[in-house]
């Protein structure tokens, strides 16, 4: 019995030797040198938007926030409308609370759009901005986003437990 365990040992040995003396690697993942050299590229929307807070004078109750407002073009752009709708509270230095202005953008170029906000008083506001045009070749472009605007008040900082912050999960995991 101890005779064949052996000779069984021996037939696998003899088996795998050659494969274990090439060097070669047999990982589910290929080296480098069998990749086909296929770069991927992640694909990048024509035109982003941002805002950002760049000075706030802050009164009593309320105050004036100067924020800059900004379109970032990777393609060329005609007729892109930029749009923003302020929140109840919240208006620009004419009184309005809706501005739009209609522009073109060339690929690579930033619009900003530098606006003083009157804030009524203190609390957290969402500035909507929302972009609509088209590329030189006619393909339509479509962007929004919001920001919140804080005015004498800050915002609740998630929990931190062991040193981590927690964030509140989705009921049932999501599904």
């Amino acid at each position: 019995m101890k005779f064949r365990a052996w000779i069984s040992i021996l037939i696998l040995a003899v088996a795998l030797a050659p494969v274990a003396l090439s060097g070669e690697r047999h990982d589910a993942k290929p080296a480098k040198s069998q990749t086909n050299g296929a770069l991927e590229v992640e694909p990048t929307p024509p035109l982003s938007l941002q805002a950002r807070l760049v000075n706030l004078q802050k009164n009593s109750n309320g105050g004036i926030a100067s924020v800059a407002l900004d379109a970032i073009a990777a393609a060329d752009l005609r007729e892109v409308t930029l749009t923003v709708t302020l929140p109840q509270g919240v208006s620009f230095s004419d009184g309005t609370q809706v501005y739009s202005q209609t522009i073109n953008i060339a690929s690579g170029a930033t619009f900003d759009l530098p606006k003083d906000l009157i804030v009524s008083k203190d609390g957290k506001y969402n500035v909507s901005l929302e972009a609509v045009g088209n590329t030189s070749q006619g393909k339509p472009v479509r962007r929004g986003m919001t920001y919140k605007l804080l005015v004498g008040v800050q915002d609740k900082l998630p929990a931190v437990k062991d040193g981590a912050i927690e964030y509140k999960g989705v009921p049932g995991g999501g599904n």
